[in-house]
């Protein structure tokens, strides 16, 4: 299930370098030389630098495929799940927490959803990744300020307004991903949130434009999309364990979904 991802460490990487402020690890530059997979909770926010390689990130209804030169970023408060691609040229990528005080500094926003989003390839994005990854290779940081600062001016406006959006989060996030494999009540959500089943409505639909219980259904596909990739279980196996009681309502769900079965998204290359 979901594992906070928040000292940037993780399973399965062959080299790894940290920055750090104190003991907490603020940038990182991972390589991979096999296939790995993770299912991630990210409680602050991450851009997340693709150096070489390919791997998938998913998302509720969306699947983005990465490629070496894209820009992936993840809000604070995500559910994630990344499966590195187990190709010849390998796997590497650097991830920068985008520090709190600096978003919260960005002007209050418009309503956009919260979710990630694979940013356009830009040369000033290039720019930047061998900025950072010669300051790595030099195993020389560079101040977490002034990276968190140029990241953010180097960033659309709609994805702006997505960060300072997603700060104020007291969604039982986290629980969630800890808990889709049994069955979940909005009253049992609201409990757990110390808000009212009319409350917490609200501010699902104010941070994801969706009802809490639409979001919950889009986690459960996101997670079933990823273990048909990164496991041998059955089908039947991964619609039970992620909440879906009816299996010809998973096989329709994931079909409008998605555009393909769950056993034709199991094969594709």
């Amino acid at each position: 299930m979901y594992t906070a991802y928040d000292n940037l460490c993780f399973t399965g990487h062959t080299h790894m370098q940290v920055w750090t402020q104190g003991s907490y690890n603020w940038a990182a530059y991972s390589e991979y030389n096999r296939k790995t997979d993770h299912e991630v909770y990210t409680p602050l926010s991450i851009l997340n630098l693709v150096i070489h390689g390919q791997k998938r990130m998913y998302d509720g209804q969306r699947i983005h495929h990465l490629h070496a030169g894209d820009v992936f970023l993840i809000p604070a408060c995500s559910l994630v799940c990344s499966e590195i691609l187990g190709r010849k040229e390998g796997y590497a990528s650097i991830n920068i927490v985008l520090q709190d005080k600096w978003i919260a500094a960005l002007p209050p926003s418009a309503e956009v959803e919260i979710a990630t989003r694979q940013l356009a390839p830009q040369p000033h994005w290039q720019n930047f990744s061998a900025e950072l990854l010669d300051a790595f290779n030099r195993k020389s940081s560079l101040p977490a300020n002034y990276v968190t600062q140029k990241a953010l001016q180097l960033m659309p406006a709609t994805a702006l307004q997505m960060l300072r959006r997603s700060l104020s989060s007291e969604l039982p996030v986290q629980t969630i991903g800890e808990e889709l494999t049994t069955p979940i009540q909005i009253e049992d959500l609201a409990r757990q949130s110390y808000m009212s089943k009319a409350t917490l409505k609200r501010r699902f639909q104010q941070r994801y434009l969706k009802s809490p219980m639409h979001w919950v259904w889009e986690k459960r596909l996101e997670r079933s999309s990823f273990l048909l990739r990164t496991t041998t279980l059955s089908i039947q196996e991964i619609a039970y364990s992620n909440g879906f009681e009816n299996i010809p309502h998973f096989y329709r769900l994931f079909r409008r979904t998605y555009g393909m079965t769950p056993r034709e998204w199991r094969s594709v290359k």
